[in-house]
């Protein structure tokens, strides 16, 4: 049964159609002009590894170096990088900064930050890193109250993905800003809620995700062939997602995201030229098996137990189903909608041209810089 059947049109109804493939058309273009300079997924990860012993708690930090250069300015030469003598320079500023983000209370009583040695690592997206291990020293606590949410000044977005572990027992925490950790209070639930929020948030702001699916479904007639779509995708990522999160398989970083704009351009060209759906499922099973590669990158380096990465990674994965289940639920009706105007092949067109450009640079930023 197709999406639509032809109706009768009168003038005013072909008006109306006109703009709504007009409308269709803006929103692919400004899907791509506000994601011209995004990453693959812009929301903000930092890593944390949290041991709670008797003399203290330490806190081994990892952080965007570039993000953290735009709140205090850390590159001095101008050249777009920083180096460890830029860093050694403005250590007293990073660690003030740290100061007012990260912080432990014991039994009621604020514990004082020491920090170690900071050094510039490489992340596995190649994007450089600040690791710090911040010391909170004193004596044994029954509980204990700790906050760490670095960057949230660049927005409220900003996570710190924790491992912490206490008494030989390891658990998964998600900072976030005005979100603490309570060691009296954390139970399995509230970690299976974060990360299926973080799953969540993960497909919204993860653009490209976002115009690979619009991609797909827009020379989709048929409701069949869009359900048999989503299924493949649905089904080819949470087995790479499990797989790359188990540590079964792994791929370089930099390949899968230069792959899933690759799947962009191939799609977005595909729509110019065949403009058929009928086994579309299999193109999307094929690249929805990269795309589940780019949403383990979150939890691999969390480094977690195996018994807390399946937890983690079951709950991440149905936060991932259930944000693409609301943009599909947001994408087909107006699909729906404009695909009964004439002017629909002209929009389809030109947002599947809008699609292809800005796969084509995100590839040329993943793949060639």
């Amino acid at each position: 049964m197709l999406f639509s059947r032809r109706i009768l049109r009168s003038p005013s109804a072909d008006i109306r159609g006109v703009l709504r493939s007009v409308a269709l058309t803006f929103l692919a273009a400004w899907l791509a002009l506000v994601t011209e300079s995004a990453a693959a997924h812009p929301i903000s990860v930092a890593y944390a590894s949290v041991s709670i012993a008797d003399d203290g708690v330490t806190i081994r930090l990892s952080v965007n170096l570039f993000e953290l250069d735009l709140l205090l300015s850390l590159d001095r030469d101008g050249d777009a990088l920083i180096d460890q003598h830029e860093l050694d320079l403005s250590a007293e500023r990073v660690v003030e900064y740290l100061s007012r983000h990260v912080a432990v209370t014991a039994d009621g009583r604020a514990r004082t930050l020491k920090s170690d040695v900071m050094h510039i690592a490489q992340g596995a997206d190649g994007k450089q890193l600040l690791e710090t291990t911040l010391l909170f020293s004193g004596a044994p606590a029954a509980a204990y109250s700790i906050r760490c949410d670095p960057l949230t000044d660049l927005g409220s977005d900003h996570r710190t993905l924790a491992k912490i572990s206490r008494n030989g027992r390891t658990e998964q925490f998600v900072f976030q800003q005005g979100v603490a950790y309570l060691s009296a209070q954390q139970a399995f639930s509230a970690a299976f809620v974060q990360f299926l929020q973080l799953g969540v948030m993960h497909i919204f702001t993860g653009y490209d995700h976002i115009l690979f699916l619009l991609g797909l479904l827009l020379a989709t007639e048929r409701l069949l062939d869009a359900v048999k779509i989503i299924t493949a995708f649905t089904l080819a990522h949470s087995i790479t997602l499990a797989l790359a999160a188990l540590d079964l398989v792994v791929l370089n970083a930099k390949l899968v995201e230069a792959g899933i704009a690759l799947s962009i351009v191939y799609i977005a060209a595909e729509n110019l030229l065949q403009k058929k759906s009928g086994r579309r499922w299999m193109v999307s099973f094929a690249f929805g098996l990269v795309h589940g590669f780019g949403f383990a990158n979150v939890l691999r380096e969390m480094d977690l137990q195996r018994s807390s990465l399946l937890a983690s990674l079951l709950s991440f994965n149905i936060g991932v189903e259930l944000g693409q289940l609301v943009i599909v639920i947001l994408i087909l009706p107006v699909l729906a909608m404009v695909r009964r105007t004439r002017a629909f092949p002209i929009a389809m067109n030109c947002a599947s041209v809008l699609i292809l450009l800005q796969g084509l640079w995100w590839f040329y930023e993943r793949a060639l810089t």
